[in-house]
């Protein structure tokens, strides 16, 4: 099983599929950051085991995902457009609940 390359954010992810003693899909993986430094191992203790091979590797890249965003806190790409639209909404909804019911006569 060869080795899989991907790159997120400035880190190299290196997933290694394999099957384990029981026949399931492993997969462990290699973090590096820019500089080439390996900054993680995934541990092996504990891990899902997956029916086929692609499986093991969209969970080991998941993984490594989810250890670079908690770790290094990696900004998500996200729409600041709709943030701002959401609480836009949030404050008019607080101030209309904190003022009661606009009465104009």
């Amino acid at each position: 099983m060869p080795a899989s390359t991907i790159f997120y954010g400035e880190f190299e992810m290196v997933v290694r599929p394999e099957t384990n003693k029981f026949g399931a899909w492993v997969a462990s993986v290699s973090l590096k950051n820019s500089a080439g430094k390996v900054v993680d191992i995934r541990p092996m203790t504990v891990q899902p085991e997956w029916l086929t091979e692609e499986e093991a590797i969209r969970d080991a890249v998941e993984w490594g995902r989810r250890f670079i965003d908690r770790e290094f806190e990696t900004p998500q790409p996200h729409s600041w457009v709709s943030a701002r639209a959401r609480a836009e909404d949030w404050f008019r909804d607080a101030e209309e609940k904190s003022h009661g019911p606009d009465i104009s006569s």
